[in-house]
Protein backbone atom coordinates (compact mmCIF):
# COMPACT_ATOMS: atom_id res chain seq x y z
CA UNK A 1 0.00 0.00 0.00
CA UNK A 2 1.81 2.97 -1.23
CA UNK A 3 -1.15 5.74 -0.98
CA UNK A 4 -2.15 5.23 -4.60
CA UNK A 5 -1.47 4.77 -8.48
CA UNK A 6 -0.41 8.49 -8.82
CA UNK A 7 2.60 7.80 -5.78
CA UNK A 8 3.41 4.48 -7.59
CA UNK A 9 3.84 5.54 -10.85
CA UNK A 10 5.56 9.01 -10.36
CA UNK A 11 9.00 8.72 -11.68
CA UNK A 12 11.01 8.02 -8.47
CA UNK A 13 9.11 5.45 -6.91
CA UNK A 14 9.59 2.84 -8.52
CA UNK A 15 13.50 3.44 -9.68
CA UNK A 16 14.22 3.99 -5.38
CA UNK A 17 12.61 0.50 -4.73
CA UNK A 18 14.22 -1.75 -7.56
CA UNK A 19 17.46 -0.17 -6.64
CA UNK A 20 17.35 -1.90 -3.30
CA UNK A 21 19.48 -4.59 -3.00
CA UNK A 22 16.70 -6.23 -0.31
CA UNK A 23 14.22 -6.34 -3.61
CA UNK A 24 14.65 -9.13 -5.76
CA UNK A 25 11.09 -9.19 -7.04
CA UNK A 26 8.34 -6.29 -6.60
CA UNK A 27 5.03 -7.21 -7.60
CA UNK A 28 3.03 -4.10 -8.40
CA UNK A 29 -1.23 -3.87 -8.33
CA UNK A 30 -3.63 -1.67 -9.96
CA UNK A 31 -7.02 -0.85 -9.69
CA UNK A 32 -7.96 -0.43 -13.68
CA UNK A 33 -10.38 1.93 -12.66
CA UNK A 34 -12.45 2.95 -16.24
CA UNK A 35 -8.91 2.17 -18.69
CA UNK A 36 -7.30 -0.58 -18.26
CA UNK A 37 -5.43 0.61 -21.03
CA UNK A 38 -4.06 3.81 -20.31
CA UNK A 39 -3.57 2.43 -16.64
CA UNK A 40 -1.62 -0.37 -18.45
CA UNK A 41 0.25 1.94 -20.56
CA UNK A 42 1.12 4.66 -17.64
CA UNK A 43 3.04 1.55 -16.42
CA UNK A 44 4.67 -0.12 -19.36
CA UNK A 45 6.51 3.27 -20.00
CA UNK A 46 8.15 2.96 -16.88
CA UNK A 47 9.08 -0.76 -17.49
CA UNK A 48 11.01 0.03 -20.96
CA UNK A 49 13.39 1.33 -18.46
CA UNK A 50 13.51 -1.59 -16.37
CA UNK A 51 13.71 -4.35 -19.06
CA UNK A 52 13.67 -4.27 -22.97
CA UNK A 53 10.97 -7.46 -22.92
CA UNK A 54 8.16 -5.12 -22.27
CA UNK A 55 5.13 -6.29 -24.58
CA UNK A 56 2.84 -3.61 -26.04
CA UNK A 57 -0.39 -4.81 -23.95
CA UNK A 58 -0.84 -6.23 -21.00
CA UNK A 59 -0.79 -9.92 -21.09
CA UNK A 60 -4.40 -11.95 -20.19
CA UNK A 61 -1.71 -13.58 -17.15
CA UNK A 62 -0.15 -10.76 -15.71
CA UNK A 63 2.91 -8.86 -16.74
CA UNK A 64 6.23 -10.12 -15.35
CA UNK A 65 9.53 -8.88 -16.75
CA UNK A 66 13.32 -9.19 -15.40
CA UNK A 67 16.34 -6.98 -16.17
CA UNK A 68 19.89 -8.00 -16.80
CA UNK A 69 20.57 -8.04 -12.63
CA UNK A 70 17.79 -10.98 -12.63
CA UNK A 71 15.64 -8.37 -10.57
CA UNK A 72 11.53 -9.11 -11.76
CA UNK A 73 9.07 -6.89 -11.81
CA UNK A 74 5.27 -8.32 -11.72
CA UNK A 75 2.50 -6.52 -12.93
CA UNK A 76 -1.77 -6.98 -12.13
CA UNK A 77 -4.37 -4.57 -13.18
CA UNK A 78 -7.33 -5.27 -10.81
CA UNK A 79 -9.68 -6.82 -11.96
CA UNK A 80 -8.29 -9.07 -14.54
CA UNK A 81 -5.89 -7.46 -16.69
CA UNK A 82 -8.48 -7.11 -19.79
CA UNK A 83 -11.63 -5.38 -17.56
CA UNK A 84 -12.38 -2.06 -16.06
CA UNK A 85 -12.69 -2.14 -12.27
CA UNK A 86 -11.15 -2.74 -9.13
CA UNK A 87 -10.06 -4.98 -6.22
CA UNK A 88 -13.81 -5.38 -5.25
CA UNK A 89 -14.88 -6.30 -8.99
CA UNK A 90 -12.12 -9.47 -8.51
CA UNK A 91 -13.44 -10.32 -5.43
CA UNK A 92 -17.09 -10.57 -6.35
CA UNK A 93 -16.12 -13.64 -9.03
CA UNK A 94 -14.76 -15.04 -5.66
CA UNK A 95 -18.36 -15.38 -3.98
CA UNK A 96 -19.09 -18.90 -4.25
CA UNK A 97 -21.78 -20.38 -6.43
CA UNK A 98 -23.96 -21.80 -3.51
CA UNK A 99 -24.21 -17.77 -2.37
CA UNK A 100 -25.19 -16.09 -5.38
CA UNK A 101 -28.62 -15.90 -4.63
CA UNK A 102 -27.46 -13.40 -1.71
CA UNK A 103 -25.28 -11.92 -3.78
CA UNK A 104 -28.11 -10.79 -6.35
CA UNK A 105 -29.89 -9.83 -3.31
CA UNK A 106 -27.27 -7.41 -2.47
CA UNK A 107 -26.79 -6.20 -5.87
CA UNK A 108 -31.00 -5.50 -5.58
CA UNK A 109 -30.69 -4.12 -2.17
CA UNK A 110 -27.75 -1.75 -3.45
CA UNK A 111 -29.82 -0.55 -6.33
CA UNK A 112 -33.34 0.00 -3.97
CA UNK A 113 -30.68 1.99 -1.30
CA UNK A 114 -29.62 3.98 -4.62
CA UNK A 115 -33.87 5.07 -5.75
CA UNK A 116 -33.77 5.85 -1.91
CA UNK A 117 -31.21 8.78 -1.96
CA UNK A 118 -28.30 6.54 -1.46
CA UNK A 119 -24.90 9.35 -1.72
CA UNK A 120 -22.55 6.00 -3.22
CA UNK A 121 -20.83 7.40 -6.34
CA UNK A 122 -21.34 4.81 -9.36
CA UNK A 123 -17.32 4.91 -8.99
CA UNK A 124 -18.19 2.69 -5.47
CA UNK A 125 -21.11 0.68 -6.96
CA UNK A 126 -18.41 -2.47 -6.58
CA UNK A 127 -17.45 -1.49 -2.95
CA UNK A 128 -21.05 -0.89 -1.83
CA UNK A 129 -22.00 -4.42 -3.21
CA UNK A 130 -19.20 -6.38 -1.86
CA UNK A 131 -19.70 -4.35 1.63
CA UNK A 132 -23.66 -5.00 1.70
CA UNK A 133 -22.60 -8.62 1.01
CA UNK A 134 -20.32 -9.39 3.78
CA UNK A 135 -22.52 -7.45 6.20
CA UNK A 136 -24.90 -10.78 6.19
CA UNK A 137 -22.45 -12.96 6.66
CA UNK A 138 -21.65 -14.54 10.41
CA UNK A 139 -20.69 -12.70 12.08
CA UNK A 140 -21.37 -9.76 9.69
CA UNK A 141 -18.71 -6.98 8.74
CA UNK A 142 -15.42 -9.27 7.32
CA UNK A 143 -12.84 -7.28 5.75
CA UNK A 144 -12.50 -9.22 2.12
CA UNK A 145 -8.99 -10.02 3.64
CA UNK A 146 -10.45 -12.01 6.33
CA UNK A 147 -13.46 -13.12 4.69
CA UNK A 148 -10.52 -15.02 2.35
CA UNK A 149 -9.37 -16.38 4.85
CA UNK A 150 -12.39 -17.54 6.50
CA UNK A 151 -13.20 -18.91 3.36
CA UNK A 152 -16.53 -17.03 2.96
CA UNK A 153 -14.95 -15.90 -0.34
CA UNK A 154 -13.75 -18.75 -2.67
CA UNK A 155 -9.77 -18.72 -3.47
CA UNK A 156 -10.29 -22.09 -5.95
CA UNK A 157 -12.10 -19.83 -8.32
CA UNK A 158 -11.14 -19.43 -11.99
CA UNK A 159 -10.38 -15.53 -12.16
CA UNK A 160 -8.38 -16.21 -8.33
CA UNK A 161 -6.47 -19.61 -10.15
CA UNK A 162 -5.10 -16.89 -12.77
CA UNK A 163 -4.37 -14.24 -10.47
CA UNK A 164 -2.63 -17.20 -8.09
CA UNK A 165 -0.35 -18.52 -10.88
CA UNK A 166 1.00 -14.74 -11.98
CA UNK A 167 1.66 -14.27 -8.16
CA UNK A 168 3.79 -18.00 -8.27
CA UNK A 169 5.69 -16.75 -11.28
CA UNK A 170 6.82 -13.52 -10.28
CA UNK A 171 7.77 -14.87 -6.24
CA UNK A 172 8.69 -18.05 -8.05
CA UNK A 173 7.03 -19.88 -4.99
Amino acid sequence: AVGGASKLLNDSYLPLQLKSRDIKRLGVMLDADTDCPGRYESFRQYCEQFSTSVPKSLPSSGLIVENREGKRLGLWIMPSNEHSGDLESFLRHLVPPHDEMLWQHAVQSFEQAKVHGSKCRDCHTSKARLYTWLAWQDPPGYSPGFALTRKLLDPNSPIAATFVQWFRDLYQV
